[in-house]
């Protein structure tokens, strides 16, 4: 029998792939909608994110923990799940920025040039913000952007989900499961 803790990384990882590719389903839902992100898609994205760590940590709990977890274990639980999502909406995120829409770069840096003059940059900042933005546009920085962001949602996230999802069990049986049993001898 496997031990706990790779029960426990192969589960979050099944489930990680999951939620990793719904997410990219909806990003590319998306694209090919060009729908940008609306209410509606925003609304399903956080459905996705909230009802995969709700389900991930229930399932943990429930069909490997015998029905008990800690808060500190469904958070762990959540945040593991969400960093291997994060893997797999990296590789997406790369894809679609570098070869499927490689003008979304540009457009994103055009609107972050807007906005510093809008916020009443000179000249001189405006040109050292982009040059710094436009060195951060690699994809090796992509990526690591698009999983730091992704699994600190997923920690945020984890955080209010642990709360409902823990169960503690009973102390009492907890402390009493190694005394051995007392028979009645007064017969």
């Amino acid at each position: 029998m496997e031990n706990k803790r790779t029960l426990l990384w192969k589960t979050a990882a099944s489930h990680g792939l999951v939620v990793g590719m719904l997410l990219v389903f909806i990003a590319i839902i998306i694209w090919i909608g060009d729908v940008g992100a609306t209410g509606g898609m925003r609304i399903l994205n956080w459905f996705v994110v909230i009802g995969s760590i709700y389900y991930s940590m229930k399932i943990w709990r429930d069909k490997f923990n015998g029905g008990i977890i800690k808060f500190s274990q469904a958070l762990g639980f959540g945040v593991a799940v969400m960093f291997l999502a994060s893997i797999v909406f990296g590789f997406y995120n790369i894809i679609y920025m570098n070869y499927l829409e490689p003008n979304s770069v540009v457009e994103s840096m055009d609107l972050l040039e807007e906005t510093y003059y809008e916020m009443g940059f000179s000249e001189e900042k405006v040109a050292l913000a982009m040059e710094t933005a436009g060195a951060l546009q690699t994809p090796l920085f992509q990526a690591f952007s698009t999983v730091f962001g992704t699994t600190f949602l997923g920690f945020i996230v984890s955080l209010i989900v642990a709360l409902f999802v823990r169960r503690e069990g009973d102390p009492f049986q907890d402390a009493m499961k190694n005394v051995p049993a007392q028979t009645d001898s007064s017969n």
